[in-house]
């Protein structure tokens, strides 16, 4: 994080238009976001953005900030709460992020609008791939709870789980961005969810019938 982007977030009164400019970049993207654009939506001149920031980038930058924070209280809140339980906090947090997504028409503003900024800028590339190891690192974790509870699939360890977890949310990001609307991304994430969980009934007599264990078979 920059120096003016640490400074802006550390600062009450420049929450409104850090949110504000989030909305814009997020629907329009950063290309196509003008400087009188971000001064319409935040009702700030041109002065005092610059003052404040030091720029259109450095006020990406904590746009991007702020949104992880955002992002990572949510996950750790739902995470917390005993009675849902860790499957649960993953299936609250993923079904508000693709609401927000579908809501705007638009992908993740981190994975989509951000990782186009970083092909040209180092800064807000190394912060793209921070965010995810760091969501990747939380999932990891929130699916070590569950398999000690007993909720995951067996066959498929903590690591890889999150591995998965990331690899949906990019292709839900970019169906989003494209079109897809919130019915069709929820059914991609719940069979998501359904490969992360432990089989049981039907499900577990059927993986037994197409694993069959070589037995020994006494004749009478």
């Amino acid at each position: 994080m920059t120096h003016h982007a640490e400074i802006a977030l550390s600062d009450p009164l420049l929450i409104a238009p850090i949110n504000a400019a989030k909305e814009l970049f997020w629907r329009q993207g950063y290309d196509e976001t003008s400087i009188e654009d971000v001064v319409c939506a935040t009702g700030m001149n041109r002065y005092a953005l610059y003052n404040a920031f030091g720029g259109k980038l450095e006020l990406f930058l904590a746009v991007m900030e702020s949104y992880f924070i955002e992002r990572k209280n949510l996950f750790m809140t739902a995470l917390s709460d005993p009675q849902g339980g860790p499957m649960a906090a993953i299936r609250e947090v993923s079904e508000y992020c693709i609401t927000e997504m579908t809501d705007r028409g638009a992908g993740c503003l981190m994975c989509d609008v951000a990782a186009e900024v970083g092909r040209y800028d180092k800064a807000v590339s190394e912060r793209v791939l921070s965010y995810l190891e760091e969501i990747r690192s939380a999932d990891e974790m929130a699916l070590a709870q569950a398999d000690e509870r007993g909720e995951l699939n067996p066959a498929i360890s903590p690591k890889e789980g999150a591995a998965l977890l990331i690899a949906n949310m990019l292709g839900v990001g970019a169906m989003a961005r494209n079109g897809a609307g919130r019915k069709e991304l929820l059914t991609l994430f719940n069979t998501c969810l359904r490969l992360l969980g432990r089989p049981t009934g039907a499900q577990s007599h059927l993986r037994k019938r197409r694993n069959p264990k070589t037995t020994a078979v006494k004749q009478i």
